[in-house]
C-alpha cells in the first residue's frame, strides 16, 4: 500500500528494518513475530525503497532503555547522518519502550526528512497531526510495559511473601512438588553438606577447611547448572564454592530473599542497572525460619556469619582477622590508644620470627610520628598470663573437647570414605551388569562397557585403599595420650608452652576470650598501659615496665657480661668463649658462644681487649703456684685453710687471687714449711676424741 508521504527523496535514501525482541526467550518462543519484522525489508521493497537494511542487533534486549542497545545507537547514528529515507518497524514499542529514546528518534527524523512507517501507516514527523500520533503511540507503549510490569512484580512478590519462589535450589536439596524443598536422599552429599558446617565450626577459618579438604583428599559435591536433570559431581572443592554455602540461610532452614539488590547508575544519559550488591540482613524483603528441613541451626548459621566477619582481612579496621601462622598472638586484636587504629605487625631479627606491633596511622596519613612502636614478646606473654588466669578452671573441659574433636574429624572423613566406597560398588556393579546385558557380538558395544566397567572396577579399588590407609593413620587417641591430655589440661600454663602447641590454636583460644586490646603508652612513668575487653563485657587493666633504651628480651645476661669485663684482661675472646660454654651460659638469643660473638659483646659493652703488657691486680691459681713454686693443689688449699682471699665471679669461673697478698707473713711460712715437709695437717673441729 503506498503513501502520498513517501517522495522520491525518500526513496533515493535507503531504508532501514529495525527488529527487535525483548528477551531471549521470545527469541526462541515467538518466532512468528520475529518472521513478521523481518518480513518488513520485503514491504520496503514493494513501496519503492532500493537499498534496504535490516538491523537485528538487538534481538534479546529490553527496548526500556535500562540496557545498551548497539542496534538501536547505529539506526541513531544512521538518521543523523542523512542518509536514511525511511525507519521501518512493526509498532512503535520495537523502537523504544520509554518516551526519551521515542521522542530523541522522532526529532532527528523532524530535522533529516525521514519518515517512520509501522504495520499500521506511513507517518512523517515534520507533520503535526502525525507528530501527535507517533506521541500517543510512544506513550501507550511505555504506559503499557509500565502495567505489564506492574502485574507481573505484584505477583511474584506475593509468591515471595509465602516462600513459593521456583528459583534452583542449591546441592544438598531437591524439589518437593512445586514449590516444596527437602533434602537430598544422596546420603554421601549430606554428610558432605555436614562435614563442612562441623569443620568450618572446629577451624574457624574457612579457608583452613579448604586446605584441610585438598591436603586430605576429600571430595565435595558440585551441581551443574543449565540442566533439567541436575547431576552431581564430586571434585576438590574451591573457596567460592564453600563460601556460597556457608553464607546461604537455605542450609539452616530459612527462606530468603532481598539479599541483593540493584543499584541505577546514569551512564551516557542512559539508566544503567548494576546487580549483586549485599543488603544487611535487617532490610531483606523476606525471611522466614523453619521454611524447611536444615542442615544447621539458626543460632549456627548466626555464629558462622560473625565468625566470617570476623576473619576479614586488614582492609576492614574493625574486624581482627582469621588467626594466622605468624608468632604474633595478638595481631588484629591491638588497637592504638592514641589514634583508635589497629596495630600492624612487623617481624624482625635474623630468622624474622620476633613480633613487633606498630601504630603507623599518623606517619602514613598525616605525615607525623608513629603513635607506638612496640616490641611483641612482652605484650603477648602479658595478656596470655590474664587469658590463662581467666581460662584455668575450664581447662579441662578443653581438654576433652580437643580430643573429643580430634576423634569426630577423623571418623568425619573415614565416613565420607565409606559412602564414597559405597558409590564407587554401586557403579562397578551397574557397570557389571550392563556388560552382561549386552550382545557378545555386538564388539562396537560390549568394548566400550567393558571399559566402563574396568573403570568402576579402579575407581572402587583406589576407594577400598583409600579407606585403609585412613582408618590405619588415625586409629584414634590411645589411653596413655588420653591421660596426657588431661594432665596437660589441668595445668593450661604448662599446655599452652608445650613446643608442639599450633601458634593457630593459641590464637583462636585467645580471639575466643578477648575482642580486643587497647594499648598506650605513660612516657612519665616509662609503662605500657593495656585494656583488655573480654567477651562478656568485662575490662581488665593492667601495665608493663617498658625496656630501657637499648635494653631487650634478646640481651645478654649481665653476670655474662661481667665475667666477660673481668676474665678479658687475662685470656683471649676464644679462650672466653671456651669458658663460658663449659660453664652452660649462653648469649641473650640463646645461642652458645664463639670467638666473634664475644668481640661482639665486647665491643658493645666498651671492655678493652686481652693485652700481655698490661698489668693486673690479681692473678689466677696457675699463675699464683707458678710464683710460689707449689703446686696448684697447695694453692687450692690454702684458699680452702682462708690464708689466701680468692674471688670467683659465678660458681665454676676461675679464682681470682690479689697480687699483694702473696708477699704475706702467712703465706711465705705455709709454703716454707710445705716445702721442708713440716706442715701439720689441720685438725677438724667437729670431731670428737674417744677415749679408750
Amino acid at each position: 500500500m503506498s503513501s502520498d508521504k513517501i517522495q522520491e527523496d525518500h526513496l533515493r535514501r535507503k531504508a532501514l528494518v529495525y527488529v527487535r525482541q525483548s528477551s531471549l526467550q521470545q527469541v526462541k518462543n515467538n518466532r512468528e513475530s520475529t518472521r513478521r519484522q523481518y518480513a518488513l525489508a520485503q514491504r520496503a521493497r514493494e513501496l519503492g525503497f532500493a537499498e534496504v537494511e535490516v538491523i537485528d542487533e538487538d534481538l534479546g534486549v529490553s527496548g526500556s532503555g535500562r540496557a545498551e542497545r548497539r542496534g538501536f545507537n547505529r539506526l541513531i547514528a544512521e538518521v543523523c547522518c542523512g542518509e536514511v529515507g525511511a525507519v521501518f518497524a512493526l509498532e512503535a514499542s520495537r523502537l523504544a519502550r520509554n518516551n526519551r529514546d521515542w521522542h530523541h528518534l522522532l526529532e532527528l527524523c523532524m530535522m533529516t526528512r525521514s519518515i517512520v512507517i509501522d504495520d499500521d501507516g506511513v507517518y512523517d514527523p515534520s507533520s503535526l497531526n502525525d507528530r501527535l500520533l507517533l506521541g500517543l503511540k510512544g506513550t501507550m507503549s511505555e504506559f503499557e510495559v509500565s502495567i505489564l510490569r506492574q502485574r507481573a512484580q505484584e505477583a511474584y512478590r506475593q509468591k515471595i511473601l509465602r516462600g513459593e519462589v521456583l528459583t534452583r535450589v542449591p546441592v544438598g536439596y531437591v524439589r518437593e512438588g512445586r514449590s516444596g524443598v527437602a533434602m537430598t536422599p544422596d546420603l554421601r552429599v549430606q554428610e558432605a553438606i555436614r562435614g563442612l558446617f562441623h569443620l568450618f565450626e572446629r577451624l574457624g577459618s574457612l579457608r583452613q577447611a579448604l586446605l584441610w579438604y585438598h591436603e586430605q583428599e576429600v571430595y565435595f559435591p558440585v551441581a551443574h547448572s543449565g540442566r533439567e536433570n541436575e547431576r552431581i559431581e564430586w571434585r576438590l572443592p574451591n573457596y567460592q564454592q564453600l563460601l556460597r554455602l556457608v553464607k546461604n540461610p537455605v542450609f539452616a532452614g530459612a527462606f530468603s530473599h532481598g539479599r541483593t539488590c540493584e543499584r541505577t547508575h546514569v551512564v551516557d544519559g542512559r539508566a544503567r542497572k548494576t546487580g549483586g550488591h549485599k543488603v544487611e540482613m535487617d532490610k531483606w524483603t523476606v525471611l522466614i525460619k523453619d521454611h524447611h528441613p536444615a542442615y544447621i541451626t539458626w543460632e549456627q548459621y548466626m555464629n558462622n556469619q560473625r565468625l566470617l566477619k570476623a576473619n576479614r582481612t586488614k582492609s576492614h579496621a574493625v574486624s581482627p582477622g582469621a588467626p594466622r601462622n605468624g608468632r604474633a598472638l595478638l595481631a588484629g586484636l591491638l588497637r592504638c590508644g592514641k589514634c583508635g587504629h589497629k596495630l600492624h605487625v612487623q617481624y624482625r631479627g635474623s630468622d624474622g620470627r620476633a613480633p613487633r606491633y606498630s601504630c603507623l596511622y599518623g606517619t602514613r596519613e598525616q605525615g607525623k610520628p608513629a603513635c607506638l612502636l612496640l616490641g611483641g614478646g612482652r605484650l603477648d606473654e602479658a595478656v596470655v598470663r590474664e587469658v590463662i588466669s581467666a581460662c584455668q578452671p575450664l581447662a579441662v573441659k578443653a581438654a576433652m573437647q580437643a580430643f573429643e574433636e580430634d576423634e569426630n574429624t577423623s571418623a568425619q572423613k573415614r565416613r565420607a570414605l565409606e559412602l564414597t566406597l559405597k558409590q564407587a560398588q554401586y557403579k562397578a556393579e551397574r557397570s557389571r551388569r550392563q556388560y552382561e546385558l549386552a550382545d557378545p557380538e555386538n564388539r562396537l558395544v560390549c568394548a566400550e562397557l567393558e571399559r566402563r566397567w574396568n573403570e568402576a572396577l579402579l575407581r572402587e579399588k583406589e576407594a577400598v585403599q583409600r579407606l585403609k590407609d585412613q582408618c590405619e593413620v588415625s586409629p584414634g587417641l590411645t589411653d596413655e595420650q588420653r591421660q596426657r591430655l588431661l594432665t596437660l589440661g589441668t595445668d593450661l600454663e604448662e599446655a599452652w608452652h608445650e613446643p608442639q602447641a599450633p601458634v593457630e590454636i593459641k590464637k583462636r583460644i585467645i580471639r575466643s576470650v578477648v575482642r580486643e586490646v587497647i594499648v598506650n603508652t605513660n612516657d612519665a612513668n616509662r609503662t605500657i598501659e593495656l585494656i583488655i575487653h573480654w567477651a562478656g563485657g568485662v575490662h581488665t587493666r593492667c601495665s608493663l615496665k617498658k625496656n630501657k633504651s637499648g635494653h631487650n628480651n634478646r640481651a645478654t645476661d649481665k653476670n655474662v657480661v661481667e665475667i666477660v669485663r673481668v676474665y678479658a684482661q687475662a685470656w683471649s675472646d676464644r679462650y672466653i668463649a671456651s669458658l663460658l660454654n663449659r660453664l652452660g651460659l649462653s648469649t641473650g638469643a640463646g645461642n652458645s658462644w664463639n670467638e666473634g660473638r664475644v668481640k661482639n659483646l665486647r665491643l658493645y659493652n666498651k671492655i678493652p681487649v686481652f693485652s700481655k703488657s698490661t698489668e693486673r691486680t690479681w692473678l689466677t691459681m696457675s699463675e699464683v703456684a707458678e710464683q710460689l713454686q707449689v703446686s696448684v693443689c697447695v694453692v687450692k688449699t690454702m684458699i680452702n685453710h682462708k690464708l689466701i682471699a680468692a674471688t670467683q665471679v659465678t660458681k665454676g669461673a676461675p679464682w681470682l687471687i690479689e697480687r699483694d697478698i702473696l708477699s704475706s707473713p702467712s703465706v711465705r711460712n705455709y709454703v716454707s714449711a710445705h716445702q721442708t715437709g713440716k706442715v701439720r695437717p689441720q685438725e677438724d673441729q667437729r670431731q670428737t676424741l674417744i677415749p679408750y
